[in-house]
Order: structure tokens, then sequence, then C-alpha cells
């Protein structure tokens, strides 16, 4: 019988996280971070074996994979503004895979990182279900892809919109685009709380196909590499 501990907990955790809204510091941390950081200190503190706590936790990566298609909605609602915009967002898609993959890679390779390290933190703007995919595929080390790729969505979506904002990006489609190519789901929930309709489409699809060339261009790159 599987041990429902990691589940239990990470639920409770997130859900203790997100009523902590209210508080005026903690307002401002995204709930994932406050849960993460909880959940840390619960298992060095009890010295719960992190095998014990995934038992469990595990498939609460199943949910994500619904929960990132019910995202297809208000991509259904807006299609004529995919279709009005769909040159730009062909492109955009190619060169945001294609330059995450390369600007990891060189900062990895500038770091010393070993390859099995590197290998695993290609797929960080991806959202988490395909980046676990990737890193399995690849021989990778999913459990540090999908850290990497949760410190990456909140990054996002605690300072991707004032970065954009502070680059004078004003275009809903363009800030949706690069929220969603970029940071994945936790940015698109940043789209979502900021009541923008055209970004939260844009980031949607965003999210969606750019996981799909990241997993087609990484097994490629590595190749390339590798000759």
């Amino acid at each position: 019988m599987i041990n429902p501990f990691g589940f239990i907990i990470t639920v409770l955790y997130y859900k203790a996280a997100e009523k902590m809204r209210h508080i005026p510091f903690a307002g401002k941390i995204p709930a994932i971070v406050i849960a993460g950081v909880m959940l840390v200190l619960t298992l060095e503190i009890f010295h719960i074996d992190y095998k014990i706590y995934n038992e469990s936790a595990c498939y609460l990566t199943l949910i994500l994979i619904p929960a990132t298609i019910a995202l297809g909605y208000p991509i259904y609602k807006n299609i004529e503004l995919l279709k009005k915009n769909k040159r730009i967002i062909y492109t955009a898609f190619v060169a945001a895979s294609a330059f995450a993959i390369a600007a990891t890679y060189v900062a990895a390779q500038m770091c010393h990182a070993d390859f099995i390290v590197i290998e695993s933190l290609l797929p960080k703007s991806v959202t988490a279900p395909i980046a676990v995919e990737i890193s399995k595929e690849i021989n990778a080390i999913p459990e540090l892809t999908a850290c990497v790729v949760a410190l990456t969505g909140v990054f996002g979506g605690m300072f991707g919109h004032r970065i954009l904002k502070m680059i004078k990006v004003k275009n809903d489609v363009a800030i949706g685009l690069s929220i969603g190519a970029a940071s994945h789901v936790i940015g698109t929930a940043r789209c979502i709380q900021e009541n923008r309709e055209k970004q939260v489409v844009m980031a949607s699809v965003a999210l969606v196909i750019v996981g799909i060339i990241t997993a087609i261009i990484i097994p490629l790159f590595l190749v390339f590499i590798k000759q």
C-alpha cells in the first residue's frame, strides 16, 4: 500500500500558503514557494527520506496534465486572435525554445556543471509534465528538472511583468507570449491574476507549443553537441 503522506502534506501546505496572501509580506510570495520551503523544512527537521515523501507526492504531477489542458478554454474562445497573430506566434515559439536551450547550456558550461546536470537544466522553461518526461527520455535527473522548472516559473511569475514593463513592452500579445514561453503555468497564472485575456490566451498557447517544440529540439541539440 502506498503511503499517502507526501500527497496529503503537499496539499495541506499549499492550502496553508494560499491563506497567507492577506499577510502583507507573505502575500507577495507565490504560494508554491512558501509551500516548498515548508516541505523542505519538514523533511529536514523530522529526517524524512525524500523517497518516502515522493512515493505519493509524485501523483500530483499527473494532476498537472489535465490542469494544463484546461488552459485551452481561453484559447478556444479567442481563436481569431491567434489567426491574426499567427506569423508572430510561430516565430516566437521557435526563437523562445532555441534561446532558452542555448542560453541554459552556455550558462551551465560557464559554471562548469556536470553534463548530467546540464541535461537536467535544459527543459527549465517547459511546463512540469513535459519537462519531467523530457528529462527521463534523455536520462537526466527528473527531480532536479522539476525543481528548476518550479524556480523558473516562480521567478517569471514574480518578476516577468515587471521586467517587461521596465523595457517598455506594452503589447498584450508580446507579454503573453514572453511569459508563457519563459515561465509556463506559473507565469500564465500571473497573467490570469492581471485579468488580461489576451495575455492569458497567448501565454496558454506558448506554454503548450513551446513545450512540444522543446521536446523535439533538446534531443537533436544533445546529439549535435556530442559530435
